[in-house]
Formats: structure tokens, sequence, C-alpha cells
């Protein structure tokens, strides 16, 4: 089975690796251009896998352009894999391989589809998670017949860091006990309960933004549920935006404006929230501790 590659994160690149183990023959990896854009999650090269499984390597912003299509179409695929693009593919895309187009989605499908699967597992405070294989049948979002399932539990302290390893291994473990059976024909593709489905919202950066009158338990949610490889929650200290990237709920005494910075823990700043306050345990983007009395929002 000739195999074409869609993906521009770490997620997608390890699951290639692992087809290619299964015996795939990789004709070639579509992925965005270079060069590695920081702001989005995960992204990086598949320049030197690509060279290593002898695969033409096709570079785009849109999976579905004429250009990007025709050369799909060049490398002759039996399969197709998207795992890991912001991007739908479309009919003539779906079109292009003998045997389908296949995905895979961090979620217990036909739950939770959409985008931010990560972040909205821990801030809908899910105790479990998976991640499905799945065809791409048409250009609507998850909604294939599903091949297979993996389970993913959460811990109560997980944080999308890590997260998003777990899921990781999980879609590993999908690749090489499916990817046999869809290069021999025996595959499962078991049709979604349209019934049971539901939707997760795209988040973007600026959703980051932290509400401190919110009590204190949930934004520790917010934070963790946004830390790396996320771009994070934020908030400002004057004119400077000041990135959280780990922190821990305390009780407060004493009441205090939500967003005022109350006291220290050692170096870290101890922020009154609506209910509760913050530790702030790792931030970016001010120099030294946050000032007592310093009012953040």
């Amino acid at each position: 089975m000739r195999l074409v590659w869609v993906s521009f994160d770490v997620m997608g690149r390890d699951c290639l690796a692992a087809a290619a183990d299964a015996g795939a023959e990789v004709t070639a990896v579509v992925t965005l251009p270079g060069p590695i854009d920081r702001d989005r999650s995960g992204q990086c090269s598949f320049d030197e896998i690509a060279q290593r499984l002898g695969a033409r390597l096709i570079e785009t912003a849109d999976v579905n352009s004429p250009e990007t299509v025709a050369a799909v179409r060049e490398a002759d695929p039996d399969m197709i894999f998207v795992v890991g693009w912001s991007q739908l593919v479309l009919d003539e895309f779906i079109g292009i391989p003998r045997h389908g187009v296949f995905g895979m989605h961090p979620t217990l499908l036909p739950r939770h589809r959409g985008r931010a699967a990560i972040p909205w597992a821990i801030l809908s405070g899910l105790a479990t998670t998976g991640v499905t294989l799945f065809e791409i049948a048409d250009g609507t979002a998850d909604s294939g017949p599903i091949v297979g399932q993996v389970d993913v539990p959460l811990a109560r302290d997980e944080t999308a860091t890590t997260l998003y390893e777990k899921v990781t291994e999980a879609h590993v473990e999908l690749v090489r006990r499916f990817v046999p059976q869809l290069l021999d024909g025996s595959a499962p593709r078991v049709p979604q309960d349209t019934r049971r489905a539901s939707a997760w919202p795209k988040r973007s950066p600026a959703d980051g933004i932290i509400d401190w009158e919110t009590r204190a338990p949930y934004l520790h949610d917010w934070v963790r549920a946004q830390t790396r490889p996320y771009p994070g929650a934020f908030t400002f200290l004057d004119e400077a935006k000041v990135v959280v990237w780990r922190a821990r709920p305390v009780d407060l005494d004493e009441a205090a404006p939500a967003g005022t910075v109350v006291g220290l823990d050692g170096a870290d700043a101890i922020v009154a929230c609506g209910e509760g306050a913050l530790v702030l345990e790792e931030v970016e983007g001010v120099a030294g501790p946050l000032p007592v009395g310093a009012r953040l929002g």
C-alpha cells in the first residue's frame, strides 16, 4: 500500500514513523512550509523523516488547493492519512486515494468533535478521554466510520503538557495496531451514532486571558489546560503581557480586589481571585517577582 501523509506537528510525525515501521510505503508527505511558527502548537519539520523514507515533500498552506491536489495525485496513493492538520480536507482531495482517507482525533468519537480537544478535556473536568482513528468520508469534521479507539485517563492534576504526551502515545498505539489491518483490508469501519455526537468550539490564543473574578480552583484548571505546547493563559501588568505557565490554588484569609498581588510565596506572587487565590509558580513576560500591591488584569 502506498501512503501519503498529511501533518505539521510532532504527534503526526511520530505516527508517520510508526506507520512506516508497520510496513506502509510512504510516497509523499504534505506539510506546512517553513519556517516553524512558534505560535502554532506542536509544529515541527518533516524534512528529515521524508528524506529517510524516500518520500516526496509537498509544502502547502492549503491542502485543498489545485496545486496540492495535483501533487498528491501524482504520488498515486492507495491511502492518505491526515494526522495533525488544522484544515478540513474536501471532496476532491478525499477522492484521490483508492482505499480511503483516514484521520485521528484526540477524543472518543462521536463525543467531542471539533477543535482544541486537549484543553477542552481539562477545562471540562473529564476523567477519561481518548483517541479515535476514523475514515474521513466527507468534508465534515470528525464524522466518518470508526476504525479503532484507545482510552486515555486524566489525572486530577493533568496539564496540557502531560495530556499531550499521553495522547501522542495513544495515537502511535492506534497506528501500530490498525495500520497493518488497513493495509491488508481487514480493519473495521463502524458508523458513528450521530445521536450521541457533541462538539467543542475552536479556541484561539486570545481565549486564554485570565478573568481574576473567577474562583481560584477553576483558574488553576484554566492555567494547566493551556500550558505548553499551547500559547498559555495570560494576564497584564500595566502594558506588559504576563503568561502564566504553572500555578496552584490556595485559600485567602483576607478579602482583596480580584487580580491584586497580596503577597509572595518565596518569589511566587499570590494573586487574589474571585474566591481564594492563585500562586503563580511560573510566569513569563516580567523581570523579577511581581510586586505586592500590583493589580493584574
